[in-house]
C-alpha cells in the first residue's frame, strides 16, 4: 500500500455480511481497516443499517471510528446516505427525488456510487436538480474508465469528490480511500467535511496506482 501525504485517511463505502453480497463481519471488516492506516470507515450495507447494533461490542477495541451509513438503489443507480443520526429504513422502490428529499430533510447527504458502472447511463436532470451531494469518482470495484468519468462529471457540476473501496471481502479494504486534513470523529462531522470539499480521493495500492497512471493517469489530476 503507498503512503499518501499526511492526513487522516477515510473509506466512505464498505459492505458487511449484513448485505446479501458481503462476505465480511462487522469485526473483520474494522479490523483490516487499522491494518491498513485507515481512521474512520462508513458502513454502507445495501437496505440496511443492521451493522450499527453490533458497534458498541467493538468500540474498546482500539479500532477505527464507524460510521453507518446505507446504500439505498433507484431505477437510477446506487446512492450513499448518510445523516448526522441514524439512516432510518425506507422501504424498497421510492424514486431518486424521494430518497433525496427524505435524507436531506434529516440533515444528512447522498452521493452517486460509481454513477456509470456496467455502462450505465447517467440522467443528468437529477445534478441539475439538486438532488446529489457529492459523486464517488474513486471505486475500488469499478473500471478505471468508468471512474474517470464519474470524475469528469462531479467537476463538471462543481460537485464534491470521493472514493470508496466498495469492498465486500477484506482483501478488498485499503485499495483507495479519502485524505481529510482533519480527523473525523462522527457522521456529523463527515458530513460537514464532504460538503467543504475537503476530501481528496487517493489510490492506495501500489498495483492499482501504477494500473490507473499507466491507462489514464487520473491520479495526476488533482482529485
Amino acid at each position: 500500500m503507498a503512503t499518501p501525504e499526511k492526513g487522516f485517511l477515510l473509506d466512505l463505502h464498505l459492505h458487511t455480511d449484513v448485505s446479501p453480497c458481503g462476505g465480511q463481519s462487522l469485526k473483520e471488516c474494522l479490523l483490516r481497516a487499522k491494518a491498513c492506516g485507515l481512521h474512520l470507515v462508513c458502513i454502507t450495507d445495501h437496505f440496511s443499517t443492521e451493522a450499527a447494533s453490533e458497534l458498541p461490542q467493538l468500540k474498546e477495541k482500539d479500532l477505527p471510528q464507524a460510521v453507518v451509513g446505507m446504500e439505498y438503489s433507484t431505477r437510477d443507480g446506487d446512492f450513499i446516505l448518510l445523516a448526522p443520526q441514524k439512516v432510518p429504513y425506507w422501504p424498497r422502490g421510492l424514486s431518486t427525488e424521494e430518497i433525496s428529499w427524505e435524507i436531506h430533510r434529516l440533515g444528512g447527504i447522498i452521493i452517486w456510487a460509481h454513477p456509470f458502472r456496467w455502462g450505465r447511463k447517467v440522467r443528468e436532470e437529477i445534478l441539475e436538480k439538486g438532488l446529489v451531494d457529492a459523486i464517488e469518482v474513486l471505486n475500488g470495484r469499478t473500471s478505471p474508465l468508468e471512474n474517470e468519468k464519474a470524475y469528469l462529471l462531479a467537476e463538471a457540476y462543481g460537485l464534491p469528490a470521493t472514493a470508496g473501496s466498495d469492498a465486500h471481502f477484506p482483501d478488498e479494504i485499503g485499495t483507495v480511500a479519502n485524505l481529510c486534513p482533519e480527523r473525523i470523529e462522527d457522521a456529523a462531522q463527515l458530513i460537514a467535511a464532504i460538503k467543504e470539499g475537503l476530501l481528496k480521493p487517493v489510490v492506495l495500492s501500489r498495483d492499482l496506482r501504477r494500473f490507473y497512471k499507466r491507462n489514464l493517469g487520473i491520479i495526476d489530476k488533482p482529485l
